[in-house]
């Protein structure tokens, strides 16, 4: 379990992985498609594919649950993550991040 799952997980955040939904290593397309059938908004450190390919299903009339980008933050940067993420929570329900892909930026803190 990496530091971000552990520190996800013990905020009360319900988490899975790419491992534990059997789509490691698979194209984009995969993720976002389990997401979305699971009822998931996605967490990604992969702005310059994953955002495009958001887009590319709104504009074709498919609906995800969410996109949320960790844009320009090292990955061992755990706290942040984690408060940025449990802000936009508190502001944000589920459902009203439905086709829409968020920058997990300052504009958090």
């Amino acid at each position: 379990m990496t530091a971000l799952e552990k520190a996800l997980r013990s905020e009360g955040f319900e988490v899975v992985t790419p491992v534990e939904a059997g789509t490691a290593g698979a194209e984009d397309e995969v993720h976002l498609r389990w997401a979305t059938e699971h009822g998931f908004v996605l967490l990604t450190f992969d702005k310059h594919t994953m955002v495009p390919l958001a887009n590319e299903w709104v504009a074709s009339g498919k609906e995800h649950n969410g996109v949320i980008v960790c844009e320009q933050m090292p990955r061992k940067a755990v706290s942040v993550i984690v408060r940025r993420l449990k802000r936009l929570a508190q502001m944000y329900r589920p459902e009203a991040l439905k086709n829409v892909t968020v920058y997990l930026g300052a504009v958090w803190d």
